[in-house]
């Protein structure tokens, strides 16, 4: 999501006031995540959303929205599982928006051209969709579903036609796996174009973060394969020329050997950024934090010894099981060992 100088600022701003917690200030995250369901009616080769049948409670979401609504946070990221799923999704945005809040809506992106006229008229200020593959024969295969590719670009296409110049910005990314590695060129010359950003994220096995089951794992006679195709990235610049891309293909075929390049990278993401589960439990990352917005508040929640607590065991310890995601990499370490260091002496 792209931020205006002065709301970088601002939120430049939330995330310095956060180190008023190490002397007892209540503080509030600068960002939420909010995963609004776990659900989800694709049944992706490499997801296992699908399985989970937990009802989705509207009203418990009515209540974390207003929690959400009152604190200080400046970004609030609506995910899943699917969350167009849920079908208070239009006043849920509606009300996050009037109380000031960049909104953001991660989906696969099938059900967005029917809910793409609200998506424009609240403006949401972004939306990223999920797609696995250049052509519709390999994303449809993935995913499972025939036809999604082409109802996924009709989707993007209704929210850029009504928008305009305007908002809200549409990216699309894609999870690299083994059925699509050799086609990672393809897809974004081809997305490049439909959208307004590409990216891309590694395939993970990560219990508690990311619903990821199924998929073909990679063996190590991949690897010079996978390496050519990244590179075939990387050489063409723009943004695919740093560190995070830089950094792929050792996640994929050595992830354990990241435990800590990835907590420095990861530190300044999950140092201002609440992730909140659909019964309105509250976790740091995939760390729960024993707290809940059904019951607390949201700077309470924040303001925990049980959050300062986490970031002092992953400062000793690293993450033991280290994920790779962008919207979680910091450009440079530097900030996140920094931080590790206050955490430290804290």
């Amino acid at each position: 999501m792209k931020l205006s100088n002065t709301e970088k600022l601002s939120l430049y701003g939330l995330a310095g006031s956060n180190l008023l917690g190490l002397v007892g200030k209540r503080t509030h995250p600068p960002a939420i995540i909010w995963v609004l369901t776990r659900r989800c009616f694709y049944e992706c080769s490499h997801c296992d959303s699908w399985r989970d049948e937990t009802p989705i409670d509207l009203a418990m979401l009515e209540v974390v929205a207003g929690k959400i609504a009152q604190a200080r946070t400046k970004i609030v990221a609506l995910s899943g599982g699917e969350p167009m799923m849920v079908k208070t999704l239009e006043p849920i945005v509606e009300r996050l928006k009037s109380a000031g809040k960049k909104v953001s809506i991660n989906t696969n992106g099938h059900l967005l051209e029917e809910n793409a006229d609200w998506v424009v008229r609240l403006g949401v200020d972004h939306v990223q969709v999920s797609v696995d593959g250049h052509t519709a024969e390999l994303h449809d295969s993935i995913r499972r579903r025939h036809g999604s590719f082409d109802k996924i670009l009709r989707g993007i296409d209704r929210v850029r036609r009504l928008r305009g110049s305007g908002i809200p910005k549409v990216s699309v990314c894609a999870t690299v796996m083994k059925d699509n590695f050799e086609h990672l060129r393809e897809l974004v010359e081809r997305f490049d174009e439909v959208a307004d950003a590409v990216e891309l994220q590694p395939v993970h096995d990560s219990p508690g973060l990311l619903a990821t089951a199924g998929a073909q794992p990679f063996s190590g006679e991949d690897r010079p394969a996978v390496r050519r195709e990244l590179n075939r990235l990387v050489s063409d610049g723009g943004v695919f020329d740093d560190g995070f891309y830089r950094n792929f293909e050792r996640f994929l075929f050595e992830p354990d050997s990241m435990q800590h390049l990835a907590t420095d990278h990861c530190m300044p993401m999950i140092f201002n950024t609440l992730t909140v589960r659909d019964r309105g439990e509250a976790y740091i990352c995939r760390y729960p934090l024993g707290h809940s917005l059904a019951e607390e508040s949201v700077a309470d929640v924040w303001s925990s010894a049980e959050r300062w607590q986490l970031y002092r065991r992953l400062s000793e310890q690293g993450c033991g099981q280290p994920c790779w995601i962008r919207c979680n990499i910091h450009p440079s370490p530097a900030p996140g060992r920094a931080l590790k260091k206050v955490a430290w002496s804290w």
